[in-house]
């Protein structure tokens, strides 16, 4: 059982009174929290593992160590993630090579205190970036005086895809991973509608800049494009509702649905977070005096 403590304060001329509630909250079930975004180029990959906390606890999640990571390629190749300590496990593309067979559905296998977890993720192709645009613009409707960057890339005509956006300034991410501003779409557009087969839409396409903070002359503007399934796509959307889930009209608060389940089908097993293998297109340019 946890206890937590309310002080409410009341203050009226020059007096006040404080009142102590004690309440009593059931400890919750917790559940392992699996990280595992993964991409085809030859960077080090990493999955990250966590146990779910108490809401009310005030450090960091717990880290999950001691698991066996694996993902399961094309002709039975496995791609084995290293303990690294405090519940980071990786991969380094150079041992055994990149996970970049287009078209083929990898497996993450993934056991831990005795448990086996398992997810499926289909690699997508994904469109090439092929520039960044900028322009100087100056304050209007709140926006700072900069440099606001576009990316230019083309959906796939005839098929329905998912994308999930990266965007930096200088190396860092631009929302510094805020999960209330993940930068999503379907095809084109948001939703998808319309814009089959077509470039990137405003404002998805100049999204990757942060109007708050826009660039100057000499910084590097970075954009990565990433294929996603349906099943990770609708898990970061969920993310991001649940993230500006706030307000007078707030809804309760609730676990995400996750792609990954107990292998024996036990639903009392099952972890929380999402398993994704993606496509990925980059590219940057410095901001410089036109």
């Amino acid at each position: 059982m946890r206890r937590f403590i309310i002080y409410i304060s009341f203050a009226f001329l020059f007096s006040s009174c404080e009142d102590v509630i004690d309440v009593d909250l059931d400890q919750g079930k917790s559940q392992l929290v699996v990280d595992a975004l993964l991409t085809n180029d030859s960077s080090l990959q990493i999955i990250r593992l966590t146990k779910s906390a108490d809401y009310f606890l005030n450090a960091p999640t717990p880290s999950a160590s001691g698991a066996n990571v694996s993902v399961l390629g094309p002709n039975g190749k496995t791609f084995a993630f290293t303990n690294t300590g405090n519940g980071v496990y990786t991969y380094d593309p150079s041992t055994n090579g990149r996970l970049d067979s287009v078209g083929f559905v990898y497996q993450l296998n993934l056991v831990y205190e005795n448990k086996t977890y398992v997810s499926n993720s289909l690699l997508n192709p994904v469109p090439l970036v092929d520039s960044i645009t900028y322009s100087f613009e100056e304050n209007e409707l709140g926006q700072e005086d900069g440099y606001y960057a576009q990316f230019w890339a083309t959906d796939f005509f005839g098929r329905k895809d998912f994308y999930y956006i990266r965007a930096f300034k200088n190396g860092v991410s631009i929302n510094q991973d805020n999960p209330s501003s993940l930068i999503l779409s379907e095809d084109a557009a948001f939703g998808g509608n319309g814009a089959d087969g077509f470039p990137f839409i405003l404002p998805i396409r100049a999204s990757i800049t942060n109007g708050d903070d826009p660039f100057a002359l000499g910084d590097i503007s970075s954009v990565e494009l990433l294929s996603m399934n349906r099943d990770a796509y609708e898990f970061l959307e969920q993310v991001t509702i649940q993230a500006n889930n706030g307000g007078l009209f707030s809804t309760p608060p609730a676990n995400i649905k996750s792609n990954i389940k107990a292998a024996d089908g036990s639903s009392q097993d099952e972890v929380l977070g999402v398993f994704s293998l993606s496509s990925i297109s980059k590219n940057s340019i410095q901001i410089t005096q036109q």
